[in-house]
């Protein structure tokens, strides 16, 4: 995938985002956008990053360790987990995200809480 085209991309989005703000009224640094980075390798990411994206999401366990130890050097990058979470890869994935966007049993919510992993959001 083209440096320009992933940079076009992001600003048409990023173009959608503001307009969306602007009819809803909320403020624009309110609102932030989560790549998901689902099929798309290590270069496209940096290319993201380079242009100035640094909110990442994975969906699956195997794939988020290993752009998350590829992109480790970059200390701006955040990472949210966004897919189905098995119970005993919560482990391998409290190592690199903030969020979870997907806590949807309570087996895994305890299964999070026991390893330490809290995250209280605004409603």
């Amino acid at each position: 995938m083209s440096q320009s085209f992933v940079e076009e991309n992001l600003k048409a989005v990023h173009h959608q985002m503001e307009l969306a703000c602007q009819a809803s009224g909320r403020r624009r640094e309110d609102v932030k956008l989560l790549l998901a980075t689902k099929t798309f390798h290590f270069e496209t990411l940096q290319i993201a990053l380079q242009a100035g994206e640094t909110l990442f999401g994975e969906n699956k366990a195997q794939e988020l360790r290993s752009k998350a130890a590829l992109m480790q050097q970059y200390n701006e990058v955040e990472w949210h987990f966004i897919g189905h979470l098995q119970t005993n890869k919560v482990k391998d994935v409290i190592k690199y995200v903030t969020l979870i966007h997907s806590v949807d049993r309570l087996k895994l919510g305890h299964a999070l809480f026991n390893r330490g992993f809290i995250y209280f959001c605004k409603s």
